[in-house]
């Protein structure tokens, strides 16, 4: 363990601070549960400690930070408009202005050590991983069962060492990157593409790379978009090199290697992200091996075939392997509301948007015959809070690329930029109690008689209800004056929740690659229904042994 501390650069002082402000074994209760040390995880932990409750913030490994540190994902995939103009504002910010455009694993695990460290109603527990969730009937003190109208109740987390503790929680915000507590807790959910209707494959993973000898000035010198397809390179990134690719043929069928995203480090190091592994149930710690292990014997080959056609690459040789597989699809939860391609495509901005989006429908391959069914275009679209809640469960809300939404949709909504956004969102939810969740509603109820501010509509709300203490997340998210007071509370912290529909297209273009979405071949774009209150979800419940990679 302390060998992995000290491969982040995270100082080992640090790490055992966050261990000792963390009373994992005699605390029992959290006002705020908040699983998973990802970047979301870590925006709804502060969030929520800044809107003044007592968060216990659960994650899996040794250091903060998601995929950005074990699976060396070192840039942004960033939300701009289409002129590239900023359109987001609050904690992700603050992020990005602490950790800049690129960034090294070390950089993003220290930054978030010590913004969690900064807020004192934040307890830290790491190398822990929910193993089971009591669940119990809205209204009612009893366990039950079934999943239908019920609260997680507590979360039960096994540490490294095999001991186990459990936590009851007022409010669960579930910031695992595969929505593990929501399925433990039985919610509904599809997997991969799973609503397309032909199988439940899931989006290629990759097994991030570095490279010793690199001479980036000469790399960044030389990109050609004539030889090497839409792209380019600066300081610290570069990007495209697909029309060089295109010659490349990989040592296993299911390998695809369709471009490259290279960062550079201070130390001159350069990380690749570029070997997609197709076949993949992410959620099979057995797949996630046979991943690594088809990865590494391809990589030697890709390095081979860079060092003989990319200028600045002629010396270059493998430096290490990330330590975890980079994984963009596992689980979509059914929600209150469902994000789809349309919506991303058509810039729908709903509501209740607690957060703007542009990233493309960037579908990595399910097969080695999939074809892009949309164009690299950027769309301003806005994120549903009530995606962010399983219709299922009072008293939890997701802050993942697990939310409700289909296989297409999430292609865009999967980045990191935007789950910061539902973390933030989310801590803000699950910080209701009931004074502040009145004062909130009293809030929304003068926007909404003075002038409609947030362009709210609809008529009487309902009340939302606490439930033994615990928020009804799901009647919040069906109240439009309970989101609109969410809304300014976003505002009042410098979120962007508004952005004009008719800049989201380039004149004279629909930017579609092709008349119908193509899925392996089958000529298909469906992606279940557009009712984004209904969906099309099956009775796939949670698996406990599915959980916990």
């Amino acid at each position: 363990m302390l060998r992995r501390i000290l491969g982040t650069g995270v100082p080992a002082v640090l790490f055992f601070a966050m261990l000792l402000a963390s009373p994992a074994f005699a605390q029992t209760h959290a006002s705020v549960l908040v699983v998973g040390g990802t970047p979301a995880g870590v925006a709804a932990a502060v969030t929520a400690a800044r809107q003044g409750s007592d968060v216990t913030l659960v994650g899996a490994d040794p250091v903060l930070g998601g995929i950005l540190t074990d699976a060396m994902m070192d840039q942004w995939d960033v939300n701009v408009a289409p002129d590239g103009a900023a359109i987001q504002g609050g904690l992700f910010r603050e992020v990005h202005a602490a950790l800049g455009d690129a960034f090294t694993p070390s950089d993003a695990a220290r930054y978030f050590a010590q913004l969690v460290l900064s807020e004192p109603r934040i307890h830290v527990v790491l190398q822990a991983r929910p193993i089971a969730v009591q669940t119990v009937a809205e209204n009612d003190s009893h366990p039950v069962a079934d999943a239908s109208g019920r609260a997680v109740e507590s979360v039960t987390f096994a540490r490294a060492d095999g001991r186990t503790f459990t936590l009851r929680a007022d409010a669960v915000v579930d910031a695992t990157d595969d929505g593990d507590v929501a399925a433990l807790a039985g919610a509904r959910y599809d997997l991969g593409r799973q609503d397309t209707g032909v199988d439940e494959r899931m989006q290629a993973v990759t097994l991030m790379f570095t490279l010793r000898g690199v001479d980036w000035s000469a790399l960044a010198a030389h990109y050609d978009a004539a030889a090497y397809g839409p792209g380019g390179a600066g300081a610290r990134r570069a990007w495209g090199y697909a029309t060089l690719l295109a010659d490349y043929r990989p040592l296993s069928p299911d390998v695809v290697v369709r471009d490259l995203n290279l960062g550079r480090e201070p130390t001159g190091t350069v990380t690749v992200n570029a070997v997609d592994v197709l076949g993949i149930d992410a959620l099979s710690e057995a797949d996630l091996a046979r991943a690594r292990t088809l990865s590494e014997h391809e990589t030697p080959h890709l390095i081979a075939f860079l060092r003989a056609r990319l200028p600045g690459a002629e010396h270059a040789t493998l430096g290490r392997y990330a330590s975890a597989v980079y994984v963009r699809e596992t689980r979509h939860f059914a929600g209150v509301e469902r994000l789809t391609a349309e919506d991303v495509w058509g810039g729908a901005i709903p509501a209740d948007t607690i957060g703007l989006s542009s990233y493309p429908l960037d579908l990595h391959p399910v097969t080695a015959t999939d074809h892009l069914a949309y164009a690299p275009l950027r769309h301003v679209y806005g994120i549903p809070f009530g995606t962010m809640v399983p219709r299922d469960l009072a008293n939890v809300i997701l802050a993942s690329p697990a939310i409700s939404a289909t296989h297409l949709a999430a292609g865009s909504a999967r980045v990191i930029p935007t789950t910061i956004e539902e973390g933030e969102a989310a801590g803000i939810a699950a910080a209701l109690d009931r004074p502040s969740f009145d004062r909130l509603r009293m809030t929304g109820e003068r926007l909404r008689m003075t002038g409609d501010r947030l362009r709210m509509t609809g008529g009487a709300s309902r009340h939302p209800e606490l439930v033994e203490g615990r928020e009804d997340l799901g009647a919040i998210a069906r109240d439009p004056v309970a989101v609109a007071a969410i809304r300014e509370t976003l505002l009042r912290d410098g979120a962007i929740l508004a952005y004009r529909p008719q800049d989201a297209l380039p004149a004279g273009r629909n930017g579609r690659v092709n008349d119908v979405a193509r899925l392996s071949g089958t000529g298909s774009g469906k992606e279940g229904t557009v009712d984004r209150d209904e969906g099309v979800y099956g009775t796939r419940r949670g698996v406990a042994d599915r959980v916990g990679r």
